[in-house]
C-alpha cells in the first residue's frame, strides 16, 4: 500500500479537514510556478525529467510543478524571446528604411545580432531556473546547519527526546532545514512515519547530498537516544556539534579558496579588457573598415554590453557564498531615526533630496566658475591660445561637472537617508557581540540555583558598561515595578525590554532561554552554556571567513575607486592624442603610410574617422562606465563582507563614487594638459 506523504492526500483518503497546514507551503508559491503551468497548458511536453537532476532540484525546493510543465517552459521562453527580437528587428528596420541610406543597413547587421541573442538567453535562463534556484537554496541552508544541530542538541542535553529536539530546532531555527523539520514534526504526527527516528533518516539523506557533515551530526544525535549512560551520551552529542563546525569551516576556507580566481577574472573582464579595447577601437575601426569606434558601438558595448556581463559575472560568484551571518534589519521606525527621507545636518533634520539638490547643482556650475579665471587670469588680456583652451576645455568641465554632481547627489541621498540606520545597525551588531558574555553571566548566576529574576539583576549589574546591559537592567526594572513575568518584561509589545532591539538573534536567544527556564532553573542553566558556546562558535565562523576573504575584497575595493578610475582617465587622454594621430597620417599620405616604398599600415577607408565620437563625447561614454563598474565592484565587495546588508552597501556606494569619479576626471584633465605641453 502507497504511503500517504502530504496533507492533502490524508484528507483526500480520510475525508478529514487539516486544521494546521505547514506554514511554508505558501512560501513555495513563485513567479516560476505559475510561468511554468501556462506553458504546460500551452505546450505539449514529455511528462518525465530528461535529467534526474531536475526531479531532485524540484523535490528539494518542495515546488508543486510536473515534469511535463517544466519541460514546457523553455518552449515558451523561447516564443516570448523571438518576439521581442521580432519587434526589435521590425523597428531597426524600418528606422532605417526612411533614411533612404543604402549605406545605413549595414549598421542594422550589428545590433539585429544582439536581438537575436535573447530568445536563446531567455530559454536558457528559464531552462537552468530550477537548479539554480536549488542550489541557491542549498547554500543559504548549509549556513544554518550549525545553528539547528545545536539546538537538536541543546534539546537533547535538557530532555533525552527526539521528537522535542526536532520540534525545538524547527521552531527556533531558520531556513530551508527549519521548514523541512518542522513538516517532519507534523508528518510524524499525521502517521506520515511510524517513528520520528524514520522520519530523521530520510532527513538525513536528503540534506546528506549537500552536507555529509550534517548527515554524520543527526546520526549521532539518534544514535544518543540508545546510550543509558549520561557521560557518553554527552560526548555523542558534542561530537555532534563539533563535527558540522569543523565541516563548515573547511568548507568556507574552500570558498574563500575558490573565490580568487573568479575575482581575477571579474577585473579583467570588467576593467582590464574595456582597457586595451579604448586603445584599439579605433585602429581597428580604420584598418578593417568597421564600425567598431563609433559613438553606438562604444556605448552599446561600454554601457550596456560589459556592465551587463561584469555584473551577471560578479551575481554568479555571489550565489556561491553561503550567507554565515544575517545582520540586523533597522525599521523606519526605530526611536531617535529621522523621518523617512530625511537626514540630519548638525542638529537639525532636513530632506535629503534637498541636501543633495544643492550639492549636485553647486558642484555643476563649479566648472564655469573655476575655468575662466583658470585660463585667463587677466580679462583685460586677450590671448589666443587661451581662447583655444577655453573653447577645448568648457566641454570638458561641463561633463565632468554634470557627472560629478549627479553621483554626489546619488551619494548625498545614500548617505543621508542610510547613516543613521547604519550607525543603529552598527550598536546592535555590538549589542549581539556583548550578549555572548551576558548569556554566560546569566547562565552562571542561575547554576547557583538563583531564581531568574535575580539572575537578570545581576547580570545588569555585573555588565554596566555593556550595551546590551541596558536590556537586562529594563528587564529587571518590569518585574519589579511592574510585577511583569520575565517573559513579558522582555517581549511585551509596549514595554518590554527588547522592544526596540531588533536583532533576530538576540530576541530568538532569549525565547530559548524562556522556554529553557519553564523546565527548571537548572535546565535553564545549562541551555544558556550551550547557546553561549553556540554563539561563539558561529562569530569563529564569521570571523574566519572574514579573514580568509580580507585580501580579495581589498583588492577589489582598490581596483574599484582607484586604480580603474585613474587608469581609464589616463586611458581617454591617450585615446584622443591616437585618434589625431590617425587623422593627421591618413591627411598627408593617404589611405596608406609607406617607409621606402614599402607598406605599414594599410588604413582602408579614413572616413571611417569621421564617425568617431568627438572627445567630449567619447569622455561622457566613458565616464559612465567608470560609474557603472565602480556601482559593479562595489557592490560585488560589499556583499562578500557583510552579506545580504542593504544599509553596508548603500553606505559604501556613497563614500566610493565621487571618489572615484574625480578621480577619474583628474586624471583625464592632467594626462590631456601634459601631452599638450
Amino acid at each position: 500500500m502507497r504511503r500517504l506523504r502530504s496533507p492533502a492526500e490524508y484528507a483526500e483518503a480520510f475525508g478529514a479537514e487539516i486544521s494546521e497546514k505547514p506554514k511554508e507551503e505558501a512560501k513555495r508559491e513563485n513567479w516560476y510556478i505559475g510561468f511554468a503551468r501556462r506553458a504546460g497548458t500551452i505546450f505539449k511536453a514529455q511528462d518525465k525529467f530528461s535529467k534526474q537532476s531536475y526531479g531532485t532540484a524540484l523535490q528539494f525546493l518542495g515546488w508543486d510543478v510536473k515534469a511535463r510543465e517544466v519541460n514546457a517552459a523553455p518552449t515558451l521562453a523561447l516564443m516570448i524571446g523571438i518576439l521581442i527580437a521580432a519587434a526589435g528587428l521590425l523597428y531597426l528596420f524600418y528606422a532605417f528604411s526612411i533614411t533612404h541610406q543604402i549605406s545605413g543597413w549595414t549598421m542594422v547587421i550589428y545590433p539585429a545580432l544582439g536581438l537575436l541573442l535573447i530568445p536563446f538567453g531567455l530559454t536558457y535562463y528559464i531552462q537552468n531556473y530550477p537548479l539554480r534556484a536549488a542550489e541557491s537554496e542549498k547554500m543559504s541552508s548549509i549556513a544554518r546547519i550549525p545553528e539547528i544541530v545545536n539546538y537538536m542538541v541543546m534539546s537533547m542535553k535538557l530532555t533525552p527526546n527526539l521528537e522535542r529536539a526536532v520540534e525545538f530546532a524547527g521552531e527556533h531555527g531558520k531556513g530551508k532545514i527549519a521548514e523541512d523539520l518542522k513538516e517532519l514534526t507534523w508528518q510524524s504526527r499525521m502517521g506520515t512515519f511510524k517513528t520520528i527516528e524514520e522520519g530523521l533518516d530520510e532527513l538525513a539523506y536528503k540534506w546528506g547530498r549537500y552536507s555529509d557533515e550534517f548527515k554524520h551530526s543527526l546520526m549521532l544525535i539518534r544514535s544518543s537516544i540508545i546510550e543509558v549512560d549520561d557521560a557518553k551520551r554527552t560526548l555523542l552529542l558534542d561530537k555532534a556539534v563539533t563535527d558540522v563546525l569543523e565541516g563548515i569551516k573547511d568548507d568556507m576556507e574552500k570558498y574563500a579558496a575558490e573565490m580568487k580566481e573568479p575575482s581575477i577574472y571579474l577585473y579583467y573582464v570588467g576593467v582590464l579588457l574595456p582597457l586595451m579595447l579604448i586603445i584599439m577601437l579605433p585602429i581597428g575601426s580604420v584598418m578593417a573598415k568597421l564600425p567598431l569606434a563609433q559613438t553606438w558601438v562604444l556605448i552599446l558595448l561600454y554601457n550596456i554590453i560589459i556592465p551587463v556581463g561584469t555584473i551577471l559575472f560578479a551575481q554568479n560568484i555571489l550565489k556561491k557564498r553561503p550567507p554565515v551571518y544575517t545582520p540586523p534589519t533597522i525599521p523606519d521606525t526605530y526611536p531617535g531615526l529621522p523621518k523617512t527621507g530625511n537626514m540630519v545636518l548638525g542638529k537639525t533634520e532636513i530632506s535629503a533630496a534637498f541636501i543633495a539638490i544643492v550639492v549636485g547643482v553647486g558642484i555643476f556650475l563649479l566648472g564655469y566658475l573655476v575655468i575662466d579665471p583658470l585660463l585667463n587670469p587677466n580679462p583685460n588680456i586677450t590671448q589666443p591660445w587661451n581662447e583655444a583652451a577655453k573653447a577645448g576645455y568648457y566641454p570638458f568641465f561641463m561633463v565632468a561637472g554634470a557627472v560629478i554632481g549627479i553621483c554626489s547627489m546619488v551619494a548625498i541621498y545614500l548617505y543621508g537617508t542610510s547613516a543613521a540606520k547604519r550607525k543603529v545597525q552598527k550598536d546592535i551588531m555590538v549589542m549581539e557581540n556583548e550578549f555572548q558574555d551576558s548569556v554566560y553571566v546569566l547562565a552562571s548566576r542561575l547554576g547557583e540555583n538563583r531564581p531568574i529574576e535575580e539572575a537578570v539583576s545581576y547580570t545588569a549589574d555585573f555588565l554596566t558598561t555593556e550595551k546590551i546591559a541596558n536590556v537586562f537592567r529594563k528587564a529587571s526594572e518590569n518585574i519589579t515595578n511592574l510585577g511583569m513575568t520575565i517573559e513579558m518584561a522582555l517581549f511585551d509589545p509596549i514595554y518590554g525590554a527588547l522592544k526596540d532591539v531588533p536583532s533576530d538573534l538576540i530576541r530568538g536567544s532569549m525565547k530559548i532561554v524562556i522556554d529553557s527556564i519553564n523546565l527548571g532553573v537548572q535546565q535553564g542553566a545549562r541551555a544558556l552554556v550551550s547557546l553561549s558556546l553556540q554563539l561563539r562558535d558561529a562569530q569563529k565562523v564569521k570571523d574566519k571567513i572574514a579573514s580568509l576573504l580580507e585580501e580579495i575584497t581589498s583588492m577589489m575595493k582598490s581596483i574599484a575607486f582607484f586604480i580603474a578610475p585613474l587608469v581609464l582617465g589616463i586611458t581617454v587622454a591617450l585615446q584622443k592624442i591616437i585618434i589625431n594621430a590617425l587623422k593627421s597620417v591618413s591627411t598627408t599620405t593617404g589611405t596608406q603610410t609607406t617607409v621606402a616604398n614599402v607598406p605599414l599600415v594599410s588604413f582602408g577607408d579614413p572616413t571611417m574617422l569621421k564617425n568617431i565620437p568627438d572627445p567630449v563625447t567619447f569622455v561622457l561614454i566613458i565616464a559612465l562606465y567608470v560609474v557603472e563598474v565602480t556601482l559593479v565592484l562595489i557592490y560585488f565587495t560589499s556583499k562578500i563582507e557583510e552579506g545580504e546588508n542593504e544599509l553596508a552597501t548603500k553606505i559604501s556606494i556613497a563614500k566610493s563614487l565621487p571618489i572615484a569619479m574625480v578621480l577619474f576626471f583628474l586624471a583625464a584633465w592632467f594626462t590631456s594638459a601634459f601631452s599638450l605641453t
